[in-house]
């Protein structure tokens, strides 16, 4: 064996990571290029004392060769170099810094025990490879769970702790971002009769709006410099204006911010254990919120209006893409609630540590469907829906080792370590456990409700306005006595009060509108969709005794008396209904 000039990897033998990576490299080393030892051998001590290997040696993955010792990241990717395609592309990877690479490298060995865990001494190899390992003939030793394997580089302590600043600016940013949550939790008091208009609800108020004060003028400058226009604040529904992005990029700013004087007031230290849980529950409970939120209004089906006569007369070709998504959402009850049950069942995963992974690991599958359909479909909603994607990975991140070990390296992985994160006495695990029970209880209990007035003043359950339907158009005339330009008189009429209609022209174009419709003063108003209030003064209503409605009034300028009929006709979307027999594929 002296004189085999091949490739030595020197491994962890008690760790069950680095156990699989060295079954790993054997079952793809079939020209058998690497011998291999334990870093606890005699052998593997004797072959790096030959190499001139220095005393403080990182504990890591070791590849002695031609070029010298390798460690760490280097040794990982001078394995991968040697094993051939597809594996010898992961050389790409050395473009990216070692200051990038081995941090991370550094991380997962640091952890390995406590995610894949160990055993109590070096395993024995099986005869056919004992011929490639060089300390197959020493006897099987026992290890110490305490006993290292070598000793930490001292390099790292003495350290500026660089690598400790991304950490923070992952804990940092979500809080910031999430502001002013989790005052916005104090609303659920609301529910408490008499605190709604009590010292805590002002207070709250006024710390909600003091946030919004800061943060819009620096938005503003923000737009000035980088745009030379300040962005409008002006509330149209949409998260995916120029002043949202400018919220991100002001959030990011003062992350970036926060974490370096908090590196610097540490010295560099690691974050500790109790301030990385403490952030990763703060937004663990902002997911909770906003899924509880966006979930229940699913469950009971508001968010996505079934399709209503305005809907049926609009063409497709006339629906924005996000309209489209609109109606198919909204098109049956049971998928929409379907989608709604398991953003439910993500933020109750979450509640609990237990569960809290597969909670994240929930959300996470959810929201990159929801994401994906807003950026395919142009939804506004991009920002926030990416966030929430973030967030929940960010939850799920310290066990991307132990699930990438479960599942794609096939090695046992050791239990989470679920210590509490409040480690006073029993009184305050008590009282700990009664605020989660009032916190969460509180947001189902306020989502609910309102979920459920909605639904019986505005949504399925409200009782539907006669109004209600498709309408052919009998005359169409200017009281003015002039005449309508072509195309500008009305064929058909579909009405969904109390919020919108479309309008079919005689051009053939179809235009979906706003509703505004006061039955006691009997005025309805048609206006265009880009506008929050109608230009123009409402129509007068006029109910026929044969079931006819005239309007009469002013309509995008032009003073009209429009004579509509009930049309009577069912769409075949409304009658089609449910079948489980098909014979045939009834696609129209």
């Amino acid at each position: 064996m002296a004189d085999d000039s091949r490739p030595i990897l020197l491994f962890d033998g008690v760790c069950n990571l680095c156990d699989a990576a060295v079954q790993f490299v054997i079952d793809r080393d079939r020209k058998e290029r690497f011998r291999f030892a334990a870093l606890q051998s005699d052998a593997a001590r004797a072959a790096l004392r030959d190499a001139g290997a220095p005393h403080d040696l990182p504990d890591s993955m070791i590849v002695i060769d031609g070029d010298g010792i390798r460690t760490r990241s280097d040794a990982a990717l001078a394995v991968a170099r040697r094993l051939g395609f597809p594996w010898s592309l992961l050389v790409v990877l050395w473009i990216v810094p070692r200051f990038i690479r081995d941090p991370m490298y550094a991380w997962i060995a640091r952890n390995r025990y406590r995610w894949f865990g160990r055993q109590t001494a070096c395993r024995v190899p099986m005869p056919e490879l004992r011929e490639r390992f060089l300390d197959a003939d020493e006897p099987v030793r026992a290890v110490a769970p305490e006993e290292p394997t070598l000793r930490q580089a001292s390099s790292e302590a003495r350290g500026l702790g660089l690598a400790t600043l991304p950490h923070r600016l992952v804990l940092v940013y979500p809080v910031v971002f999430m502001l002013p949550f989790p005052l916005t939790l104090l609303s659920l008091l609301d529910v408490i009769p008499g605190v709604g208009g009590s010292f805590i609800a002002t207070a709250r108020n006024w710390l909600i709006g003091l946030h919004g004060e800061a943060t819009q003028p620096a938005i503003a400058w923000l737009g000035r410099v980088l745009t030379g226009e300040t962005p409008s604040f002006e509330f149209t529904g949409s998260g995916d204006g120029v002043a949202s992005y400018l919220g991100v990029l002001l959030d990011l700013i003062i992350a970036c911010v926060v974490a370096v004087g908090w590196w610097a007031w540490r010295r560099g230290r690691p974050v500790s254990r109790r301030t990385a849980d403490a952030c990763r529950v703060l937004v663990r409970y902002f997911l909770i919120s906003v899924m509880l939120s966006y979930g229940l209004s699913k469950v009971f089906p508001l968010q996505f209006a079934a399709m209503g006569p305005d809907r049926i007369l609009q063409p497709y070709g006339d629906s924005s893409p996000m309209g489209l998504l609109w109606t198919f959402m909204g098109a049956s009850t049971g998928y929409q609630m379907f989608g709604g049950w398991a953003e439910v069942l993500g933020a109750v995963l979450l509640v609990f540590r237990r569960t809290s992974l597969l909670g994240a690991l929930a959300v996470a599958a959810v929201m990159t469907n929801v994401f994906a359909m807003n950026v395919f479909f142009d939804v506004p909603v991009k920002l926030y829906s990416f966030h929430y994607l973030v967030f929940a990975l960010l939850i799920a991140l310290p066990d991307v080792p132990r699930l990438a070990g479960f599942f794609v390296a096939n090695v046992p992985v050791a239990a989470r370590d679920l210590r509490p994160f409040w480690h006073g006495s029993r009184s305050c695990a008590v009282a700990c456990g009664l605020l989660k029970v009032a916190l969460v209880g509180g947001m189902l209990w306020s989502n609910t409700e309102s979920r459920l007035d909605r639904m019986r003043s505005s949504g399925p359950w409200a009782e539907k306005s006669d109004l209600h339907g498709i309408y052919r158009v009998e005359s169409f005339e200017l009281s003015s006595g002039g005449s309508a330009e072509p195309g500008a008189g009305w064929l058909r009429v579909g009405l969904n009060p109390p919020w919108s209609a479309t309008v079919q022209f005689a051009d053939g174009l179809a235009r979906r509108m706003r509703m505004r419709l006061d039955e006691e003063a009997s005025t309805l108003a048609l206006y265009d969709r880009s506008l929050l209030e109608p230009e123009d003064e409402p129509m007068t209503l006029e109910r026929l005794d044969d079931g006819r409605v005239r309007l009469t009034g002013v309509f995008e300028g032009e003073p009209v008396v429009i004579t509509m009929r009930p049309d009577g006709r069912e769409s075949l979307f409304a009658s089609r209904g449910f079948n489980w027999i098909n014979e045939y594929p009834f696609n129209r």
